[in-house]
């Protein structure tokens, strides 16, 4: 078997499935395939020149991390996510986020954790002053990403990465309501004071206090519109 699963074509095919998926999730969190699309095999199998093997396997893996949803006898569909939806994310957030906050601030290697924090929450000011708002929520999505990495759970990370692109498609409203950007930085800030001094407790209550206070944007955003996030 060990052979088998080490085989060149194995690894090849381990390396087209990845290839797929990778195009696949970009195009469906870029918004090139909008929630409630069905995504059918042979169009992407053209676009992107590789066999419907490799393209469903990438399909199946979307489905478990939560980027797609399968119908009984219909396929594959980015989801439409409710209200209900997001919420269930933003709760999971809180418990994630805390538990990467304490294991950062308790890490041999917190100073270096928060360093790297730190110059992440200087991208973001930088491009707040310049008022580059794309700018900003990118380098504010790096802060997450570098949090779950630097904390030393692998497994935390992988979570946190599913459950951000699944955030993507529900709406990005939150992050460009005025107020929110600055808001978002002062609180990463706090987040990485705690981290630096080891600050176990404090760094767990303001990592959670962070996703809360971004939840309650949101639903306060969704709640005045009055309607549904891709609905």
């Amino acid at each position: 078997m060990t052979s088998e699963v080490s085989s060149p074509e194995a690894v090849r095919r381990f390396s087209l499935t990845q290839e797929a998926y990778a195009a696949i999730r970009t195009m469906i969190i870029a918004g090139e395939m909008p929630p409630g699309s069905r995504i059918t095999v042979r169009p992407i199998v053209e676009r992107l020149g590789l066999s419907a093997t490799p393209v469903k396997a990438a399909l199946m893996t979307l489905e478990r991390e939560g980027v797609l949803e399968s119908k009984l006898h219909r396929g594959f569909f980015v989801p439409e996510l409710r209200v209900d939806d997001m919420r269930e994310i933003y709760e999971m957030r809180e418990a994630l986020d805390r538990l990467a906050g304490q294991l950062a601030a308790s890490s041999p290697n917190h100073l270096a954790i928060a360093a790297e924090l730190r110059a992440k929450c200087e991208e973001q000011r930088r491009y707040l002053e310049i008022g580059d708002v794309d700018g900003y929520r990118r380098t504010d999505l790096e802060f997450h990403h570098s949090l779950w990495a630097l904390c030393g759970n692998s497994r935390l990370q992988r979570t946190g990465e599913q459950l951000m692109d699944q955030m993507r498609l529900g709406n990005s409203l939150s992050a460009r309501l005025p107020g929110r950007v600055t808001l978002s930085l002062t609180e990463h800030l706090v987040i990485v004071e705690a981290i630096e001094q080891g600050a176990i407790e404090r760094a767990a209550s303001a990592a959670t206090e962070h996703i809360i206070s971004v939840r309650k944007t949101f639903m306060d955003s969704v709640s005045d519109t009055g309607t549904q996030p891709n609905r």
